[in-house]
């Protein structure tokens, strides 16, 4: 892959099964793949909760309002 650049990090077990996780609920077939949509997703969240004091609200399709989660960008 011309372009590319090879990351390396140490991760405890809980990161790594969390990776697995992940994996396995986003259907993304490598670590790489996974973190390209988990920085789209990284990305898509900070664009727009730019707009709106640095919060995003997240709810799933068929979840109700009371299900909405909150989160803050702003450390």
């Amino acid at each position: 892959m011309s372009g590319s650049k090879q990351l390396s990090f140490v991760a405890d077990k809980e990161t790594v099964d969390l990776i697995e996780k992940l994996k396995k609920d986003m259907r993304a077939p490598t670590t790489a793949a996974l973190f390209r949509k988990l920085l789209a997703l990284g990305e898509l969240a900070t664009e727009r909760g730019s707009a709106s004091n640095g919060v995003v609200t997240l709810r799933g399709k068929s979840e109700p309002q009371s299900a909405e989660v909150s989160v803050s960008l702003k450390m």
